[in-house]
């Protein structure tokens, strides 16, 4: 036991991506449904740094990104264990964690509620996204305590207005967001489900402390 113990490290809880539960969420959600591969992107080129890639699913109000593989320290979780289901007018949802086929519940304390787009930027050149013909727009979005955020928002034309590109400022470095292989279509309900058979822990905590208590033993 002693020996166990020496070796024990809490693992970090992975953080909720910024998209999901941050005032860019609200411009992602559609009612028609679709899935595409999104990179968020955070600093000036060249020096821009990926945060999170990977797939995203959305149909209404509810999100499942599920992070793909890439390099990370040792003993830090791998982006690929974990998926986050988000509902935007819920500002919750669930951390899954597919090594300990487990879940637990995420939430937020700042939600976002109202979206104000602004006229298209005729002063822009026309340019595409991923293939498709973009329309630049601003747009702002305000949370329930009175914060806004300004977003450059580049919209496709061919897809009814979805965003394939959104921009805005973070701690004064740019923060970007870019979908590609969008694919609309009907996602089914039970992807923003826990998946059956899945394990229930009180929190994220929890679940990572259990995670790293396995890894030990």
């Amino acid at each position: 036991k002693g020996d166990r113990g020496s070796g024990f490290q809490v693992m970090p809880t992975p953080l909720t991506p910024l998209f999901l539960n941050g005032p860019m969420a609200l411009l992602l959600t559609n009612a028609d449904g679709y899935r595409a591969r999104v990179v968020f992107e955070s600093a000036s080129p060249p020096q821009t740094t990926q945060t999170a890639a990977g797939e995203l699913m959305v149909k209404g109000s509810k999100m499942l990104f599920a992070p793909e593989p890439r390099k990370v320290a040792k003993k830090q979780p791998r982006p690929e264990d974990s998926a986050f289901v988000w509902d935007v007018n819920e500002n919750r949802g669930y951390l899954l964690n597919d090594p300990l086929q487990a879940y637990a519940p995420i939430s937020s304390s700042r939600q976002y509620t109202n979206v104000t787009a602004g006229a298209a930027l005729h002063n822009t050149l026309a340019e595409k996204v991923a293939g498709h013909p973009c329309e630049q727009t601003e747009v702002t979005v305000t949370a329930s305590d009175g914060v806004t955020t300004v977003f450059q928002v580049w919209r496709a034309t061919d897809l009814k207005g979805l965003p394939l590109r959104i921009q805005c400022p973070s701690n004064g470095l740019p923060v970007t967001l870019t979908l590609s292989k969008v694919r609309v279509e009907s996602v089914p309900n039970d992807l923003f489900l826990p998946p059956n058979g899945f394990t229930k822990y009180d929190s994220a905590e929890a679940m990572m402390t259990e995670m790293a208590l396995r890894r030990v033993n």
